[in-house]
């Protein structure tokens, strides 16, 4: 917590499953956490919650990770965004340079499976904190 408001984090993740262990990390990390498996909505759903964080898979149906950026671009998204995806780590580099290129900040990109504790300290890390 910064001051006395709780981080938000959204997570977006077409896997069920990946996306509830990314919430349940996020909350013992005191974060008040989120997770959409409906690549669609998630502007309206961001706009709605407001997260400080979003983790974005890269491949998702309807709409993938590199559109989801230019939206959240043009949406002028100021938070922090983690790219978490099954994808070889130079697939993920790319992305996180693309977001950062679009004016994103996109301070980390994870392999999955996820590592519990790389997530933990990511989440915990002044870097992603200071989101607030």
């Amino acid at each position: 917590m910064i001051g006395s408001k709780q981080l938000r984090l959204l997570a977006i993740d077409d896997d069920v499953s990946s996306a509830e262990l990314i919430v349940r990390i996020a909350e013992r990390c005191r974060y008040e956490a989120f997770a959409t498996s409906d690549s669609r909505g998630v502007l309206n759903l961001a706009s709605a919650l407001s997260p400080n964080i979003l983790s974005i898979d890269i491949c998702m149906p309807n709409l993938d990770a590199n559109d989801l950026l230019v939206l959240l671009a043009n949406a002028q998204y100021n938070g922090k965004i983690l790219i978490i995806s099954g994808q070889d780590p130079e697939i993920l580099e790319q992305t996180r340079l693309k977001a950062i290129s679009l004016g994103l900040d996109a301070p980390y990109a994870m392999q999955k499976p996820i590592d519990v504790s790389a997530l933990r300290n990511a989440l915990m890390s002044d870097e992603v904190r200071k989101a607030a």
